[in-house]
């Protein structure tokens, strides 16, 4: 392991009773680099970007941020340049989506996102500064958000996606957590968020790019990590990984032979691909 990386966790360990849903797992992630986390549902993706992002402490092992131990609270973490979107959006669905893009922007200078919502957002918001407003346009015209006006509530699932990346980019991390970004999207709109994630990664970002469909994934990682009931069972070159035994017998319970490989590789990882050229 890179000891220059970006991030990088050392035998990360998270159990609940006598049951272990992660077990010794180390990672790096370098800036610029897009790391895939692919694995089947119940393999500890989740879990990881939890113990990374502050969201559960972890049983044993640490995390170290561009040198320096990563520790505390989800609020002191994204202070130290972490930003994170989850499976289901957690936007402030009563407020626009200037408004939410703003939180972003204003949790850099404030204790958590979630207690100014719960409390004093609009105070925390009025009066905004004028860069701050300045910086939230130029964003939604880089990822492509339309609308600023309408409120987060109304929006479809994949455009409060985007704004949520949005929020999380305006905290100007250096580390992206996408937990599960394309859930729920058609083939168009995995393609609308691929090209954010690449927006993100040309901003000079790492970017940890959680999903279980590897064939997606592959499309647009720089390498990916599989892990299986909480191991890590194979981490390197996306091309490799698809063909390699430990896939295999993840995915298929036994190796398959190459014509049947081939048939399970996805169309929108092809796709997807389209968008990295």
């Amino acid at each position: 392991m890179a000891e220059d990386s970006l991030l990088r966790g050392r035998g990360l360990t998270k159990r609940y009773g006598g049951v272990t849903a992660l077990d010794d797992v180390s990672f790096h992630v370098d800036a610029g680099e897009i790391l895939g986390l692919v694995g089947p549902n119940g393999a500890g993706k989740t879990t990881l970007v939890d113990l990374i992002s502050g969201a559960q402490a972890a049983t044993a092992g640490e995390l170290v941020l561009r040198g320096a131990r990563l520790s505390g609270p989800a609020s002191r973490r994204a202070r130290a340049g972490l930003g994170r979107t989850f499976q289901y959006p957690q936007l402030a669905l009563e407020l626009s989506v200037r408004e939410n893009l703003l939180l972003g922007r204003a949790a850099r200078r404030h204790a958590t996102v979630w207690r100014m919502a719960a409390g004093a957002v609009l105070g925390a918001l009025r009066p905004d500064p004028p860069a701050d407003r300045a910086a939230v346009e130029a964003l939604a015209a880089e990822l492509g958000i339309e609308g600023l006006d309408r409120l987060a509530g109304d929006l479809t699932l994949g455009e409060q996606r985007l704004v949520e990346v949005g929020r999380a980019l305006g905290q100007d991390p250096v580390v992206m957590l996408l937990d599960e970004p394309f859930a729920g999207s058609d083939a168009q709109g995995v393609l609308g968020i691929a090209e954010v994630i690449r927006t993100v990664q040309r901003r000079g970002h790492a970017v940890i790019l959680v999903d279980h469909n590897v064939d997606l994934v592959a499309g647009l990682v720089d390498r990916i990590m599989l892990l299986d009931r909480g191991r890590v069972v194979f981490d390197g070159d996306p091309g490799e990984c698809l063909s390699s035994p430990e896939m295999q017998t993840v995915y298929f319970g036994s190796v398959p032979d190459a014509d049947e490989l081939g048939e399970e590789t996805g169309q929108i990882g092809e796709e997807v691909q389209d968008v990295r050229s």
